[in-house]
């Protein structure tokens, strides 16, 4: 029996994914063997095929993440959540900060690294800013060296 859920061939040839055993919901339970598909980011991509470190994939990630919930005001759940005397409006109002700050610091690197880490791949902003595959990827490190030292990422022993 095949997979229902497989992502088609069209789109496998378009992108990448991961795969995990499915989770049931109130709805409906999992089926057993049930599989979902997730496509994997533009930054799980660099750094599965080895061209950004874990270090840059993770200042990406946490920029992603405080846009979201600053700036676009996502959120897992209804009410304040999360640890005691931690509201909504107050992570809404660091994570906003962080992505100032993170703007302020990139300077003319963020129209490049926020791209990115936002979803946009090097080759689709190589197009738009009309640049060089290579030179785009080149910011794009540069950028998330300086957005992870921006969030006090360490650097590797590597």
């Amino acid at each position: 029996m095949s997979d229902v859920n497989a992502p088609t061939p069209e789109r496998r040839a378009r992108s990448a994914f991961v795969s995990a055993p499915a989770i049931g919901t109130e709805a409906e339970a999992a089926r057993a063997g049930a599989r979902m598909y997730r496509a994997l980011s533009s930054l799980e991509r660099l750094l599965r095929d080895g061209s950004i470190e874990p270090r840059q994939a993770e200042a990406g990630e946490r920029l992603r993440d405080d846009y979201e919930l600053g700036v676009m005001g996502a959120r897992n759940q209804p009410g304040g959540g999360g640890a005691p005397g931690w509201h909504y409006a107050e992570a809404r109002l660091a994570a906003v900060r962080r992505y100032r700050q993170a703007e302020a610091r990139l300077g003319p690197l963020w129209d490049y690294t926020a791209s990115l880490a936002l979803g946009c791949t090097i080759s689709e902003l190589a197009r738009r800013m009309s640049r060089n595959r290579q030179e785009v990827a080149g910011i794009c490190k540069l950028g998330l060296d300086t957005l992870a030292d921006v969030y006090g990422l360490k650097r590797g022993n590597g």
